[in-house]
């Protein structure tokens, strides 16, 4: 068994005389303790009121009232996700409409007469799927990282509500002010901490927040048009920028999806009634018809308050943003694990674009983007192309597929973070990078490629055993156990320790590793930390360079800068 499933067992088997118990502003929190980690545990502790009844699509309420004693010995349920069948981040756990937790991780000794910096995980999945208690996001190791560097840390992660339970739109949503609910649950939740967190020894004057897709954590920086709260000094976005203009709550696509949602559910009746009855009639059905008639278009939209730039890019270059210190990054390959495939001709490269690159610069962007496998994506492999069934990944072949896959990854991933770090690298400390290693374990990393998220374990420093459930339901990322070859090994050690220094000091530099590499604020010279296990190494910032500053000038900022 290993550490992390040994904690349920402990959950269950604490007895309540014996348990760590921290009181907070709605009651005492009773948890339960790690010894293998020599760490405290607070587990599924509720931050909002239940988001359900009168309270669905509304939002988030903070709990005005004591629970008592809790018993956080438990992770509380996912947030419903977007999918009604098939496979998803939420397959093999709970999930529930009353779903707005959180957890807290404290090393031992910490309390509060000697609080530590805070760490704020928000995990990702594109809006529409995950929760905090996914095994991927365990954050025990990071603690422990962060001890080894002599500078030790708390970790916090939370739900927030996804897909059309958080980012349903419509003019119904719009007149009431209930739109972006998910970011809004964040936001709730960093003030939650912001409130509790000196009671666990949190140092709530010294806090940090980071997650794997980076949408939530830029929106958090850009909300209320960069109005300072005091939530964060610190952010880590891991993959790509946010950097598109925000949509109309009643935009064509979003309209659809709660139009659709009236139409066919018994709320029908209610279709030619005031925005007030549809929305009491929706928040009266059954979650099931709910959720399986709203599965259209769902997402942040512009609201003229909490989203009150036009989009996030614009917030960054206008000033409306909260001045943080960044680590950002992307992985070499992401384009291969967004790209469509199966283009073997020009003009199937073309239809694949569509939506990504504006008809009037496609062949600009094929002139700088050739049919040259060995330009392509996956990048570094010569001309060779991907098979049809990858390591169990299925996908078409096609002889421009890796085109397609470098536009697309280039378009989405790799141009908005380096826009970001000319842009505002010179007014706040900025570390950049690129993860370029491929995990070693096919069983869990599906993708033969440096792909999308698979950083992710190693930023943990992932150690949980490969069990049936983690085979079955979460085989996208990799174990970093006594039994890895040792080259990764060391890359989780080194990239975790240096993701827990940049919390706790704000210089990822201050890792305790060996052999260590000076990691350069992008200011210093305009270069990316490569993480790879041949050896890490820095890069200066200019792969793929006129292909990326065509992306910019033209399809970032068509108008000019």
């Amino acid at each position: 068994m290993s550490r992390f499933l040994l904690l349920a067992a402990l959950a269950f088997t604490a007895v309540a005389g014996q348990q760590p118990a921290v009181t907070i502003k709605n009651g005492t929190v009773r948890g339960v303790d790690l010894p293998q980690f020599n760490q405290t545990l607070f587990l599924g502790i509720p931050y909002a009121q239940p988001p359900v009844g009168n309270l669905r699509l509304r939002p988030p309420q903070s709990i005005n009232s004591s629970f008592g004693v809790l018993d956080a010995t438990a992770y509380g349920p996912h947030c419903w996700s977007r999918f009604t069948t098939g496979f998803d981040d939420n397959t093999g756990f709970n999930n529930s409409e009353d779903c707005l937790t959180l957890n807290v991780i404290r090393p031992a000794g910490v309390t509060p007469k000697s609080p530590v910096p805070v760490v704020v995980w928000i995990h990702g999945g594109g809006l529409t799927t995950g929760g905090s208690g996914d095994f991927r996001y365990n954050g025990s190791w990071l603690v422990e990282a962060s001890i080894a560097n002599g500078k030790p840390i708390v970790f916090v992660s939370l739900n927030y509500r996804l897909a059309s339970l958080g980012f349903l739109a419509g003019k119904a949503l719009e007149s009431e002010g209930s739109l972006n609910l998910g970011v809004r649950d964040q936001r709730l939740a960093l003030h939650w901490v912001q409130e509790n967190i000196g009671a666990f020894g949190g140092d709530e004057s010294d806090y940090s927040r980071r997650k794997s897709g980076a949408t939530s954590v830029h929106t958090q920086i850009i909300a209320y048009a960069g109005r300072d709260d005091k939530l964060f000094n610190q952010a880590i976005a891991e993959s790509g920028t946010n950097g598109g203009n925000f949509n109309l709550a009643d935009s064509a696509p979003f309209q659809a999806t709660y139009n659709a949602l009236l139409a066919n559910t018994t709320c029908a009746s209610t279709a030619n009634s005031s925005a007030e009855a549809q929305l009491s009639c929706l928040r009266s059905l059954p979650i099931d018809q709910f959720r399986q008639n709203s599965v259209g278009t769902t997402g942040i939209v512009f609201d003229g308050d909490f989203i009150n730039v036009p989009g996030t890019f614009e917030a960054y270059r206008t000033g409306k943003w909260v001045k943080v210190a960044f680590i950002v990054g992307s992985n070499t390959d992401e384009g291969r694990s967004f790209a469509p495939t199966g283009a073997n001709t020009t003009a199937d490269v073309i239809a694949d674009l569509t939506g990504t690159i504006p008809s009037q610069f496609i062949n600009n962007i094929l002139d700088l983007y050739p049919d040259v496998p060995s330009l392509g994506c996956p990048f570094n492999t010569g001309d060779f192309q991907l098979d049809p069934v990858q390591n169990g990944a299925f996908s078409t072949p096609g002889a421009q597929n890796k085109r397609v896959a470098a536009i697309v990854g280039d378009a989405s991933m790799a141009a908005g973070p380096r826009w970001l770090a000319q842009e505002v690298s010179s007014q706040v400390p900025f570390y950049k990078y690129r993860f370029n290693h491929k995990p070693y374990s096919v069983t869990f990393a599906v993708e033969d490629f440096i792909g999308h998220f698979i950083e992710v374990a190693y930023v943990f420093n992932l150690q949980n055993n490969d069990t049936a459930f983690w085979i079955t339901n979460h085989f996208t990322t990799t174990y970093l156990g006594p039994t890895a070859p040792i080259e990764d090994r060391f890359l989780g050690v080194y990239m975790a320790r240096s993701w827990a220094s940049f919390i706790a000091t704000g210089d990822p530099n201050n890792a305790n590793v060996p052999s260590k590499i000076t990691w350069p604020k992008y200011s210093d010279g305009q270069e990316n930390m490569v993480w790879q296990t041949q050896g890490s190494a820095t890069e200066k910032d200019n792969f793929r360079q006129a292909g990326i500053k065509f992306i910019i000038d033209n399809i970032f900022f068509p108008n000019g800068n």
